[in-house]
């Protein structure tokens, strides 16, 4: 039987730990400090261990900076909301985009986020993509700077290919804590382009982004339209009618029971879909169920499946 692992995951050694279920703050541009209350009210009472926020601007007519700043102007007001969780700040990027993984633009950008945020520190420090014109021996000598000058407890990277991370590692100095990469029952492709793997041969924590498939498998299934995901859909639906939980929960269950115990990164804003998030933790699969799931996702019979000829 497969069930989440809900072991705390370190950060650092020695440092911070948290619980296996991770949150995407994107507030909506515009939005007033006093909006986002009941999302970080739920987040906390849910138990989420890891929030992640970035400069980005999350939607059309957005700021860069105003999440960061949204979030720690809530956090000034109600400091108690912070309570239970890791925060960390996303970087790396800047609007064109242009991606920057220079040691003195990440610095520059992480304290600024900090400044924002009203923040000493980053838990993590996620960067958010390749820098293509930095070798990785840069990169990983700015993520280490990082560390060193206490801006960060520990550092990720997000969006990097399994030949990258590998590359990054040759040069790291120190452990590279966590690899968030696209991962959910429509998007398998970290599974056959070897980057779940890679994260595993590292050591670090798996964080899956988009485990509902952006809403594909949640909110919005209409969007799921190839024969594909609706097959993938029927799947998950038959597990869940099985055991009485909703679609999305054994669609989480599905990305935290693969052999990374990768964490599911949820990306909605919703307060009473952040409640119910907790509850792929209570599903148990199979290990037929979860073959049935990645069988459908793939969209083809797995080998082995017929009679010996």
């Amino acid at each position: 039987m497969l069930t989440p692992d809900l072991a705390p995951r370190p950060l650092a050694p020695g440092g911070p730990a948290f619980a296996p279920l991770a949150w995407n703050l994107r507030p909506r541009p515009g939005l007033a400090p006093e909006a986002l209350v009941p999302a970080l009210g739920a987040a906390r009472s849910a138990g989420f261990g890891l929030v992640c926020v970035g400069d980005l601007p999350t939607g059309p007519g957005g700021r860069f900076g105003e999440a960061t700043a949204l979030l720690g102007a809530v956090l000034a007001q109600k400091p108690d909301l912070a309570e239970g969780w890791c925060l960390a700040v996303r970087g790396g990027v800047a609007p064109g985009p242009v991606y920057d993984s220079r040691a003195d633009s990440l610095e520059a950008g992480l304290v600024a986020a900090l400044d924002r945020l009203g923040r000493p520190r980053a838990d993590l420090f996620l960067l958010q993509r390749a820098d293509l014109l930095s070798h990785p021996r840069e990169t990983a000598a700015a993520l280490a700077r990082l560390v060193a000058r206490g801006l960060a407890t520990a550092v990720g990277v997000a969006n990097h290919p399994a030949s990258r991370l590998r590359a990054l590692a040759k040069w790291l100095d120190v452990p590279l804590a966590v690899v968030e990469l696209p991962f959910s029952a429509l998007d398998i492709d970290a599974i056959a382009d070897g980057a779940l793997d890679c994260a595993m041969e590292l050591g670090a924590t798996v964080l899956a982004s988009a485990p509902l498939a952006e809403g594909q498998i949640g909110d919005r299934p209409g969007l799921a339209a190839s024969v594909t995901a609706r097959a993938t859909l029927r799947a998950l639906d038959a597990i869940a009618g099985q055991q009485g939980v909703s679609r999305a929960a054994v669609a989480a269950a599905f990305v935290a029971t693969h052999a990374s115990r990768a964490v599911p990164l949820f990306g909605t804003q919703e307060p009473d879909e952040l409640l119910a998030a907790p509850a792929f933790a209570r599903v148990k699969l199979e290990r037929a169920d979860w073959y049935r799931i990645y069988e459908a996702a793939r969209g083809e019979r797995l080998p082995g499946g017929e009679p010996d000829r």
